[in-house]
């Protein structure tokens, strides 16, 4: 019995010896302590003399954060075994950065950070005054100061504060005129502007820049258009039907204030109630300045029809057009919503006859109005005499007593502008029917306008001819006159670019037509020369 004893402590012995050198070995592998300079980067394996195996953070082991100095209690896992470290975090490096020089404005002031850039550490760095600036007074100045790290290291640079002798930002009421040098620049200061003050719009909200120059210097400062004071509102009761929607809009009867109001409901009428209430308008102008009103509103049921005014018989040429809207005016107690349906689909233009229209108005209550009007197509026989008496009823509201012949062209040539329509085709190579649908139509193309001006100037005794454009893609007509002067062009035909066309040269058409696709290009040798 005590051989097999003293066999088993002899077997356990050395067993329970190597486990100890082992665990001895294993724990003896960590640095106890370990000591960092701020923003090195560390591992789990830093801490381990030896690093072999699978090294972790354990999860209740301090989270290390290198750019803050202090002390890290650390948890180490590897393998079966967790290890405790703790690190040591400082920073005994200052930090850098560059000066930097600042210029400010009279009355403005700035915080140590403007003078400095570049800044560069570690560690976190506050920058503070080592003794704050006088920003009052005008001129140059050094300032000090000073970057400090969470290690508490400090780097003292000298950097150059600039007080300018302007006002860094000028405020100005919009609405106002341009403000005087005097209110950029401290008082005595002699200054002049180098910005065109007299080019902003001061009704409107913005930020200017401003360049001033004092003895030799130039300075930039800002110019901020203001609104301040809150629109002048006047508003107004209204009387209105159900169901018929309401703006606030509709309510203000006046505003006065320099820039642009929007207004809106505080509380929303309900349309859909009979009765009188109570409406709250809020106007608000691009300063967002308000002004709140109170209005009121009765609101009734509508039972009044729409009428449907004019309605006359409808005369009209074989194969021309209609403008059936325009042959009547509907009125009615309430227009919101209110909707005209035209019907004709029982007129045949191109044959003559009585063919009726019918008109149904019907306003947004659902009250409804019809009416039915003749429309009589006829053949048309264009006679010159016809035309003739035409024109000179034109000429008789339009021609006085007295006129020059140049005023007489003027008049003219207005008349057409201001009274014939232009449409993109007309039936060419009857000049009578041509003045005629200018003169009664009132509307045709380029052939309708030349040819009503023939019969206007003819007949009112002014020299005249046709002149056509040579024919190419497209085809163009108007007139020569002469008023004892020589010709010039006369051409009432309106173009997009709305060009007035009185008596000019030749030069200056020419220039155009050159300018416009050949416009007026005409073959030369069928025509008198053209001043």
């Amino acid at each position: 019995m005590k051989k097999k004893i003293i066999v088993l402590i002899g077997i356990v012995l050395p067993v329970i010896l190597l486990i100890s050198v082992l665990l001895f070995a294993e724990y003896n592998n960590v640095y106890k302590e370990c000591y960092v300079e701020a923003g090195v980067s560390v591992a789990p394996e830093d801490f381990f003399k030896n690093a072999a195996g699978s090294i972790s953070y354990d999860e209740s082991s301090a989270v290390i954060d290198t750019k803050v100095p202090g002390e890290y209690h650390v948890v180490l896992k590897r393998g079966n075994f967790n290890h405790k470290s703790t690190l040591y975090v400082s920073d005994t490096i200052a930090p850098v950065g560059e000066a930097v020089s600042v210029i400010l404005g009279t009355g403005e002031v700035c915080e140590p950070e403007a003078f400095v850039s570049n800044i560069a550490d570690a560690t976190e760095v506050t920058v503070t005054y080592k003794e704050k600036p006088d920003f009052s007074k005008m001129g140059k100045q050094p300032v000090e100061v000073v970057l400090t790290d969470l290690g508490q290291n400090e780097t003292v640079l000298v950097a150059e504060l600039i007080i300018a002798p302007v006002i860094s930002e000028v405020l100005v009421e919009a609405g106002s005129e341009a403000p005087a040098i005097n209110e950029f620049v401290t008082e005595g200061v002699k200054a002049e502007f180098v910005t065109d003050m007299t080019a902003f719009d001061y009704s409107v909200l913005a930020e200017i820049p401003v360049t001033v120059k004092v003895d030799e210097n130039t300075y930039d400062t800002t110019m901020c258009i203001v609104d301040t004071i809150a629109p002048v509102v006047e508003v107004k009761n209204i009387e209105g039907y159900l169901n018929v929607p309401y703006k606030a809009e509709d309510f203000v009867l006046s505003v006065e204030d320099v820039t642009e109001v929007t207004a809106k409901f505080v509380n929303e009428p309900d349309m859909s109630k009979e009765g009188e209430q109570q409406v709250t308008v809020s106007v608000t102008d691009a300063g967002g300045n308000e002004t709140v009103k109170e209005a009121s509103i009765i609101i009734s049921k509508d039972i009044e029809a729409p009428v449907i005014n004019g309605g006359d018989d409808i005369y009209v040429v074989i194969g021309n057009s209609v403008s059936y809207k325009n042959a009547v005016k509907v009125t009615d107690n309430c227009p919101q919503g209110l909707d005209l349906k035209i019907d004709n689909s029982g007129v045949n233009l191109s044959a003559e006859g009585t063919y009726q229209v019918i008109y149904t108005a019907k306003d947004l209550a659902g009250n409804e109005t019809v009416k039915t009007v003749n429309v009589i197509v006829k053949a048309q026989k264009y006679s010159e005499d016809e035309v003739n008496a035409l024109a000179d009823k034109v000429l008789a509201k339009i021609i006085k007593e007295g006129m020059t012949p140049y005023e007489k062209v003027e008049a003219i040539y207005y008349y057409i502008r201001r009274n014939v329509g232009y449409i993109s085709h007309s039936d060419k190579g009857n000049w009578v029917q041509g003045a005629y649908e200018g003169l009664v139509q009132k509307q045709g193309d380029c052939y309708v306008f030349a040819c009503t001006a023939k019969v206007l100037l003819t007949r009112a005794g002014i020299t005249n001819m046709d002149i056509e454009k040579i024919p190419a893609k497209t085809r163009h007509y108007w007139n020569l006159v002469d008023i004892g002067e020589g010709w010039y062009h006369f051409d009432t035909t309106p173009r997009k670019d709305g060009t007035i066309f009185f008596m000019w040269d030749e030069a200056r058409l020419m220039e155009y037509s050159v300018k416009n696709k050949d416009s007026h290009n005409y073959d030369h040798s069928l025509y008198p020369v053209v001043n």
